[in-house]
């Protein structure tokens, strides 16, 4: 983005001006006793301030952090314009100068995102700002103490001289100020008890140096309030002031300790990997590696088109808003699996690529173990489903043929004999119950073909699978557009496996789909046979609802094909399925 980054460019060149403003100010001031450190200190900090911020700013854009750390650098600046020596821009910078230390309790409260996440951090926040510059102004309207340094301006903002009222008004400020700087130190405490190994790691520095501004500006202000010694809140407001000149410093140290442990985590982990008698199993190694106990690893089934756990169980990636993030792993190209981690190692994606990388070659071993128990799964349970299913539809045939083809051949058999008692006495009686006969004997035979296609039509095995899709096509209720066939015979089982796909899909398109017209297309993809029927219907179909969409899963299955449905509600049907034929590569 070389728009923002020359943006960045001219805001740190800003930045700059303000320090020669400033160290300006400081030579020229008749109030600083310690110019020559207040002329190194004050450009040194606020530069630190900004130079990180706009840095942390052109690494992460969406991130708010950069830009809280520039306004504190800027803010900063903005309150050490009063080394002026004029009433009005030296009050007017004292009545701004705590913006910076506001900026720095939002800023360590957003810490890292930048956002305040919380009620309770907006609360506190918002707080902060009315006591720093709504509170605060009766005490330069009523002409309370300010401190002012010999040889410092007067302040310009008195409108009446009312100490005692500016008195009472400057310890509620305090008060106030310490409630808030207690109330961010147990923020972030929480925070700290609450987060997870991999974000402790990324926010030791900043958090602990945070802290230490933050404890120390609630003792500053709350030896304002009891009237604490000049020397002790010298020396805490020093330390205070250390920490926060540090600020910068601690969090940069946080990004390189990162990359370093990261680094040599990832170094440990290729170790551990390859070390032929180890015992450490994939997931505790990369979970050791990355600092997130909660690590999850999913392996990707290319036959099914879904990830698995390890004992094989179909799983569903998390989403995005659930705290957890998603590395896919890939080797030689092809998706092998995903590591599921802990949200805050995605602020370094690098990490979790070195260690997906690292890990890859044993992730694919795990992934082919996956996959077989997977298969095995799922043999189990379609196995289970196919013999319900036969013995349903051996059920079916046998009431079929008992209520169908086996009634109308007994009715034949009480025909024939009554026509033959009646040959010789009345030959035309005999001739009408022949005829009866034979229709009866047509229909018998129409209901056993029917069944025989049922089971396994004539036509497919005799002329291929184009015809018998043709033939069921005419026989359809709706109008089937075949727009694609293969060439050449497929293998008996894909032709088989791909015919009743077609009649199941056909015959739920007539009962469900409320469709006008379907369209069916046979191809090859890869080294699949790929079978595709589509509706107009009312869409809506539910693979785990009914039996038929399950069955035609389970057959499939049973040849190491898949079944896909897209099927949202009002849009119509497409039913895909992949089976997998050597001689269709």
């Amino acid at each position: 983005m070389p728009g923002l980054r020359r943006a960045l460019l001219a805001l740190f060149a800003l930045g700059v001006l303000f320090a020669g403003a400033d160290v300006a100010l400081v030579l020229a001031s008749d109030h600083e006793t310690q110019k020559a450190l207040a002329a190194v200190l004050i450009p040194l900090i606020g530069l630190a301030f900004i130079g990180t911020g706009t840095f942390a700013w052109w690494r992460r854009p969406l991130n708010r952090f950069g830009l809280l750390m520039t306004a504190v650098g800027f803010a900063w600046f903005i309150g050490q314009l009063t080394e002026s020596n004029n009433a009005v821009v030296y009050t007017v910078a004292s009545f701004v100068g705590p913006l910076y230390l506001v900026l720095v309790v939002q800023m360590v409260l957003g810490f890292p995102t930048g956002r305040l996440e919380s009620r309770a951090e907006r609360a506190i926040v918002a707080i902060a700002y009315l006591d720093a510059f709504v509170l605060t102004l009766p005490v330069f309207l009523l002409d309370g103490d300010l401190n002012l340094p010999a040889g410092a301006p007067a302040n310009a903002f008195v409108v009446a001289h009312a100490r005692g009222a500016a008195d009472v008004v400057d310890v509620i400020t305090s008060l106030i100020g310490f409630a808030v700087a207690a109330a961010t130190a147990v923020v972030l405490l929480r925070k700290r008890r609450d987060a997870s190994p991999p974000q402790r790691r990324a926010q030791a520095p900043m958090l602990w140096t945070g802290l230490t501004v933050i404890i120390s500006l609630a003792v500053v202000f709350a030896g304002d309030t009891v009237g604490l010694s000049e020397d002790a809140t010298g020396l805490l407001g020093l330390v205070g002031f250390v920490a926060f000149a540090i600020l910068p410093f601690a969090f940069l140290a946080g990004l390189l300790r990162t990359r370093y442990s990261q680094a040599g985590a990832v170094g440990e982990l290729i170790e551990r990997l390859n070390a032929p008698d180890t015992s450490t199993g994939l997931r505790s190694a990369l979970a050791g590696a990355l600092g997130d106990p909660t690590l999850e690893l999913v392996y990707w089934r290319p036959s099914a088109g879904h990830y698995v756990t390890r004992e094989g169980h179909r799983v569903e990636l998390p989403a995005a808003d659930a705290g957890r993030a998603v590395a896919e792993v890939e080797r030689d190209g092809k998706r092998v699996g995903a590591i599921i981690h802990d949200a805050a190692l995605a602020e370094d994606p690098t990490l979790v690529r070195a260690a997906a990388a690292a890990a890859a070659l044993q992730l694919e071993n795990e992934r082919l173990d996956a996959e077989l128990r997977a298969r095995v799964e799922e043999l189990q349970s379609s196995r289970a489903r196919l013999v319900d299913v036969t013995i349903g539809e051996r059920r079916r045939l046998e009431r079929d043929l008992h209520d169908g083809a086996q009634q109308r051949l007994v009715a034949l058999s009480i025909q024939l004999g009554m026509a033959r008692r009646k040959l010789a006495d009345d030959p035309d009686t005999a001739g009408r119950l022949l005829d009866a006969a034979r229709t009866e004997l047509e229909q018998a035979l129409g209901e056993l073909r029917e069944l025989a296609r049922g089971i396994h039509p004539a036509i497919l095995t005799d002329r291929g699978l184009g015809a018998a899709l043709q033939a069921l096509a005419e026989r359809a209720p709706v109008a089937v557009d075949l727009h694609q066939m293969p060439e050449d015979r497929l293998p008996a089982a894909v032709e088989a496996a791909a015919y009743f796909v077609v009649a199941e899909s056909l015959t739920n398109v007539a009962r469900y789909a409320s469709a006008e017209n379907a369209s069916v297309a046979v191809g090859r993809e890869d080294g699949y046979a790929v079978v595709e029927v589509r509706d107009d219907g009312v869409g809506g179909a539910d693979p785990g609802a009914g039996s038929g969409l399950r069955g035609m899963a389970d057959r499939l299955a049973a040849l190491d094909g898949r079944l896909e449905v897209h099927s949202p509600p009002g849009g119509g049907t497409v039913i895909r399925a992949n089976i997998p034929c050597a001689p269709c590569a």
